[in-house]
């Protein structure tokens, strides 16, 4: 019993872990499309930018000067590089996570059995006559 107690306090702490991995990796991903789109405002259609993308990519790139078209496109290449190692990493943890699940948890048919076993087999809810 108190395997599965802990394996489910794991699966739990890992779903936390990947979902704060995923929200990471999300937000480096609009950082790097909105550095990829200023990298290429000086190009005719101008392309759209996202403000949380504009926030995001102006906190990675607070060293490298806006009219450096060269140095935010290689921001934003080395930044997509991290999201796709970070978004690798994630698959790790979630893999982690799954194993724990199967290897701690109880099989169906044990806790049927423990179901099974906790209901009473006839009615105990009369004084002892028959209805």
């Amino acid at each position: 019993m108190r395997v599965e107690k802990l394996g489910s306090a794991l699966v739990v702490i890992l779903t936390l872990v990947v979902l704060a991995l995923f929200s990471v990796q999300g937000a480096l991903r609009l950082a790097v499309d909105d550095l990829h789109a200023q990298a290429a405002i000086a190009e005719e259609p101008r392309p759209t930018r996202s403000p949380i993308g504009e926030r995001l990519s102006a906190a990675f790139t607070k060293d490298v000067s806006p009219d450096n078209f060269p140095g935010v496109d290689a921001r934003a290449l080395e930044l997509d590089h991290r999201a796709d190692r970070l978004l690798e990493l994630t698959a790790v943890v979630a893999l982690a996570g799954m194993l724990a699940a199967l290897f701690t948890g109880r099989p169906a048919l044990e806790v049927a059995t423990a179901r099974d076993a906790s209901k009473p087999l006839a009615s105990t809810s009369s004084n002892g006559t028959i209805v």
